[in-house]
């Protein structure tokens, strides 16, 4: 419910689309013309753009309002953006001149900072309080220079969730402490492994594993009676709630190739979550 609010509410205070198909502008259109910016660097520019924002686990619509508001600050006539799931497309057209660029798009994620920073240097630069060159050298910097909060709080704020989400499905208070601490280190392995870069869908399948392993086993030396409900909820973690959310927004606003490349990720993200999941209280049934 948390995530839902927090997606909402940065979700709705983006500018929106008239219904006449066009953009309700926070910028005046430059008046450079052809001695603008050339469009290869500003379609360079709106390819960071889109690629950080897609990384940041934006919609395509917020995507597409981004660059727009970019590309027509800069002097150009048009800009068509196609995003696909690893990839986007970007054309520019300024009077009797086109551009069309293409840029690769990475692991998805969520992070909430790093599109607000996205979104504040579209909106200096449509002010006039940044120069595009310059743009391009903050973008650059933003994954590293992003703040984020400590990884033991996010790890204990990650445990305190799962086990609260355990006893709203009926889970005893002796399994509480075990599924905090085992979703805690869930979620630092995920992050010590993400780091690393290795493959999103053997992370879910250890991660999943191993907290649900953990929770399974301590509610158990604990004397619980509600192993199963324990061991669920020690991989909620792993649920991708705004990944599902982009896949409904993308659907209704038409971009349905985009929609179902991300639930297909989505699918096997469940389904090596559930055989970790199934594997541990395999484990933990023997054991008994």
């Amino acid at each position: 419910m948390a995530v839902l609010v927090l997606w909402s509410a940065h979700f709705l205070k983006r500018d929106f689309m008239r219904s006449d198909g066009t953009q309700e502008s926070r910028v005046q259109h430059s008046s450079t013309g052809a001695s603008g910016p050339p469009l290869s660097d500003i379609a360079h520019l709106s390819l960071s753009i889109g690629r950080l924002l897609m990384e940041f686990g934006e919609s395509a619509r917020i995507v597409h309002e981004e660059i727009f508001a970019l590309a027509y600050c800069l002097g150009c006539d048009s800009a068509e953006i196609y995003c696909q799931h690893a990839a986007i497309i970007v054309t520019l057209r300024r009077g009797e001149e086109f551009c069309v660029q293409m840029g690769k798009v990475g692991e998805h994620g969520v992070n909430l900072r790093g599109s607000e920073a996205v979104s504040d240097i579209v909106r200096r630069v449509s002010q006039g309080d940044l120069e595009y060159s310059q743009a391009q050298t903050e973008l650059d910097k933003i994954p590293s220079t992003t703040p984020s909060y400590p990884v033991w709080l996010v790890c204990l704020c990650t445990g305190l969730a799962c086990s609260a989400f355990g006893r709203l499905l009926g889970a005893d208070w002796l399994s509480f402490f075990p599924v905090l601490v085992a979703s805690g280190v869930g979620q630092w392995i995920r992050r010590a492994m993400l780091v690393r870069k290795k493959n999103l869908f053997i992370i879910t399948g250890v991660v999943s594993f191993v907290s649900a392993f953990l929770a399974g086993a301590g509610a158990r030396l604990l004397g619980s009676s509600h192993l199963e409900i324990a061991t669920v909820s020690a991989v909620l973690l792993l649920v991708p709630g705004v990944a599902v959310l982009n896949i409904q927004t993308d659907v209704i606003e038409g971009k349905p190739n985009l929609a179902a490349a991300r639930g297909l990720r989505v699918i096997y993200i469940l389904l090596f979550m559930t055989l970790g999941l199934v594997a541990a209280q395999s484990l933990i049934q023997r054991a008994i």
